[in-house]
């Protein structure tokens, strides 16, 4: 970025020359790339062959979980670093760029939907599920509490009653009984 306090650096902003680091490699068809990298199913069925005498014997199924699509799997496919992602994705930054930032936002309802199918399937451990969706998606561990009973709301008490309840209290500390006068 330039020095506005240099002379040649302000001479050159003055004149629009110098907009400040090196050009984004953003490219608009980057979008519909990020949904489609997200938007992957969230398990396949795997067929198992068992073998006895050189043939098949049996086959089973079995269900897997793909991977995880991530922004830093979607950087590497695309050949930049997930800094510079995010640096597309921060409305404070120059690189800010709004159309990469509402499919980042689509993405991302996308990936929680793969957590919570793959959660829902038994094929995240439970506590792995939990510390992943919470970190990743906003989906948060919402505790409720119900209060049953009453709340009672009283008057202030009058500054005669505060001195009444401090001599009370101050004569029963005086004969030894500190706790006496509140109990």
């Amino acid at each position: 970025m330039a020095d506005p306090t240099n002379p040649q650096s302000a001479k050159r902003l003055a004149e629009g020359k110098d907009l400040g680091g090196r050009p984004t490699n953003y490219k608009p068809e980057y979008c519909d790339a990020l949904i489609a990298f997200f938007d992957v199913e969230p398990y396949e069925d795997v067929e198992i062959k068992h073998y006895k005498d050189g043939k098949v014997s049996w086959i089973d199924t079995k269900r897997m979980q793909n991977k995880l699509p991530t922004l830093t799997g979607f950087a590497k496919t695309i050949g930049v670093s997930w800094r510079t992602l995010y640096d597309w994705l921060n409305k404070e930054h120059s690189s800010f760029q709004p159309e990469f930032s509402q499919a980042f936002t689509y993405a991302q309802e996308l990936r929680k939907d793969f957590l919570i199918q793959n959660g829902l399937e038994g094929l995240i451990p439970p506590v792995t599920f939990k510390f992943v969706a919470v970190n990743m998606t906003d989906m948060r561990d919402k505790q409720q509490i119900e209060h049953t009973g009453e709340i009672k709301t009283g008057r202030e008490p009058t500054e005669e009653e505060m001195a009444a309840f401090w001599a009370e209290h101050e004569a029963a500390r005086a004969e030894g009984g500190a706790d006496s006068a509140t109990e």
